[in-house]
Parts: C-alpha cells; structure tokens; sequence
C-alpha cells in the first residue's frame, strides 16, 4: 500500500508532461510542473497585424480585452485566439486579423535571445 502515493504522483507528473508537449498546455497550469522549464508566458509577445490603431490603445479601453491577452499568452490555443481575433476585429473594423503569440528563446551556450513563433492565426469575418 505504501507505494501507491509515488506511483500516483509519477502518474500525474507524466500525464502533465505528455498534455505540455503534446497538447500545448501550458508548463504554468495543471499543478504546474514544469513551470521553471521555459521562460514565463507573460513575456510572450502579442502581435496583431494589420491594424490602423496601436494595440496598446485598445487593451487601455477595454478591460475584458486586457483581461482576455493575459489568458491568451498563457493557453494560446484556436478557441482563445479565435475570440480574441473577434474581440479586436470589434475595436479595429476590420474584416482580416492575424494574431501571432511569440515566445522568447535563450541560449545560454551562445548567449544570445531570439523570439519563436509559437502560434499564428489568421481570422476573417463570415
């Protein structure tokens, strides 16, 4: 009996593990292991292309928009990036947005910082 607390622990560290690479669910969620794995979510960067206003401008006048980037950088997955894509489409009157979610990369054995693209998504309204 004694062994079924490791054995479960194991478990839900290596289910974690397998939703993280191959689910992109974040390191940060799900008990968190792998949380000092990469570099936290919150210095992703949010790029929305093809607007006549700055970004900046929209999140300051809308706090469900604010609230929704924070979201947005930590599970960057379609739904979230589709209602994002909805959200700003409302503030920008466009009929085309491209969201890009980068993440920052550090190579310690080269000592240089470089951004991935982590997820790219291009919303056209019906």
């Amino acid at each position: 009996m004694s062994y079924i607390v490791p054995i479960s622990a194991l478990l839900v560290i290596g289910i974690q593990f397998l939703l993280i690479k191959h689910y992109k669910l974040n390191p940060w969620k799900g008990g968190g292991f792998g949380m000092y794995s990469q570099i936290h979510y919150y210095y992703n960067d949010l790029i929305i292309n093809d607007l006549k206003k700055p970004f900046d401008s929209i999140i300051k006048q809308d706090r469900q928009v604010a609230s929704f980037v924070m979201d947005v950088k930590r599970t960057p997955n379609k739904n979230n990036l589709k209602h994002m894509a909805e959200l700003v489409s409302q503030y920008a009157k466009r009929d085309s947005i491209t969201i890009q979610i980068w993440k920052p990369s550090v190579n310690a054995e080269t000592s240089s910082y470089t951004r991935e693209l982590l997820i790219e998504y291009q919303f056209v309204k019906p």
